[in-house]
């Protein structure tokens, strides 16, 4: 049964996730690691795949931040919520919103593998709750 240790690593591996450096994860995601981010569609296999796919994420959101709140646990992983935001840093989503913080709420399934490395990593959020959340900005 997953316990506090797989929740410390949790937290561990979404401040690494929010350090902005692009290595940082690394540290906690076995080897052949499966990112499936569920906005993105694709799953990301193994290390130097996920970690290529974070750092082109953090080109267009350089201060990304994933805050994890409330968790649960399982007999082959951990749950939580959390907290994504950052800052636009173009005029992409429009120039309105250049220079504005978007947020987006979603949840994350955690396995680990018998080193208690995360072996998978499932990632819930709705794609367009970021410009949601910047439109509704005064």
């Amino acid at each position: 049964m997953a316990g506090q240790p797989e929740i410390d690593t949790a937290i561990a591996l979404f401040k690494a996730w929010s350090s902005g450096d692009a290595d940082a994860p690394g540290a906690f995601l076995a080897e052949d690691a499966i990112l499936r981010d569920i906005v993105a569609g694709d799953d990301q296999v193994g290390w130097p795949a996920i970690r290529a796919f974070f750092a082109a994420g953090l080109q267009g959101a350089p201060d990304l931040e994933l805050i994890p709140d409330k968790f649960w646990t399982a007999d082959d992983g951990v749950a939580f919520t959390w907290r994504m935001s950052a800052t636009v840093t173009s005029d992409a989503l429009g120039a309105a919103h250049n220079g504005k913080r978007w947020y987006s709420d979603g949840m994350t399934y955690l396995e680990f593998n018998d080193a208690g490395k995360v072996q998978l990593e499932v990632d819930y959020h709705h794609g367009g709750a970021m410009l949601r959340s910047l439109e509704s900005q005064a």
